[in-house]
């Protein structure tokens, strides 16, 4: 585990602040004492705070910032019968400060080097909770970090990713553009079904990856917005195309209007038709694992919509996946 930065109890007073005759969900998760085998619960969360992929893809930075955002609003969440939080691993963050560090004032070329070696650290630990036979919920960064927890698996998987890009660029170096593409490479991607597809923002070259590959496909935006296409319907045109039992499950918060992520759109989702997809979802599949990026707060604002919105996504996606 010397990858991850494990949290005290002490620690996590930090990010919630609790109230007499309450128990807040800070106060039930369980924390790591020794290694993730040994801790109670089935769901393991871990952050990624770092914004270096989205930097090598020429994006903006700020990804760091969302992972202690969401634990400010998911550890203040109450303990109650309707989410108690006691199934709940909270294992850390993947310890990047020497890398953050060493991405000040650098080349592209050099950040896509630096994300290799995040790429490394991410699927080491994911092997560990993939190991101890729990289920991994992975939360901040880039999308890059899609590859290292895809490769994690010993076999191919089938992912569902909600995003407005493909993320099929060319393999030129690790960015957070191409860890689709690197995990096709490494035969370790199956079946790939991007949910909510914006045609306007990817090149024709990742539309003819999904012309000539029958194992790539979408369902577009557009299409969802002028067929009037609901939730439920987009879940089981995905289940036509991703026909195993349990895939993973990816949510780009670029997917979801003004959220501020390191691509902006004023065109996306809503927050509330992304928990109607996670119930659609939960309603079909198991899953291997749960990936939510590119969340990029820069002020107490922002913190507050990206945090509270991941608590809500993460909290949906434990509650219906039991």
């Amino acid at each position: 585990m010397s990858f991850l930065k494990t949290y005290t109890a002490a620690d996590l007073l930090n990010y919630f602040t609790p109230r007499e005759g309450e128990k807040k969900i800070g106060q039930a998760v369980n924390i790591v004492t020794e290694n993730i085998s040994s801790t109670e619960g089935e769901f393991v969360l871990m952050g990624i705070p770092e914004d270096i992929g989205p930097r090598a893809n020429m994006g903006s930075s700020g990804a760091y910032n969302a992972w202690e955002a969401f634990l400010s609003k998911f550890l203040s969440m109450q303990s109650n019968s309707h989410f108690d939080g006691e199934n709940i691993v909270l294992a850390g963050e993947i310890k990047l400060d020497d890398l953050l560090l060493k991405s000040n004032e650098v080349t592209i070329s050099e950040l896509r080097i630096l994300t290799e070696s995040i790429d490394l650290r991410v699927q080491v630990v994911v092997e560990e909770v993939l190991e101890a036979g729990k289920i991994p919920i992975i939360i901040g960064g880039g999308h890059n970090n899609c590859f290292p927890i895809i490769s994690s698996f010993d076999n191919a998987i089938d992912v569902l990713n909600i995003d407005p890009h493909a993320d099929l660029r060319e393999l030129e170096g690790r960015h957070s553009g191409n860890g689709f593409s690197y995990a096709i490479q490494a035969q370790k991607l199956n079946k790939y079904f991007v949910l909510g597809l914006h045609e306007e923002y990817n090149s024709q070259y990742i539309m003819d990856k999904f012309e000539r590959n029958p194992e790539l496909n979408y369902l577009s935006f557009n299409k969802l917005l002028i067929e009037n296409i609901t939730e439920k319907s987009a879940v089981e045109i995905a289940k036509g195309k991703l026909k195993s039992s349990k895939i993973g499950l990816e949510l780009d918060l670029d997917s979801i209007k003004n959220m501020p992520v390191s691509a902006t759109t004023p065109i996306g989702f809503s927050e509330e038709q992304i928990r109607k997809f996670i119930f659609e979802l939960s309603k079909q599949y198991s899953f291997h694992y749960f990936h939510i990026c590119e969340g990029a707060p820069t002020n107490d604002t922002e913190r507050n919509t990206v945090g509270k919105s991941i608590a809500y996504f993460v909290k949906d996606f434990i509650n219906y996946s039991i």
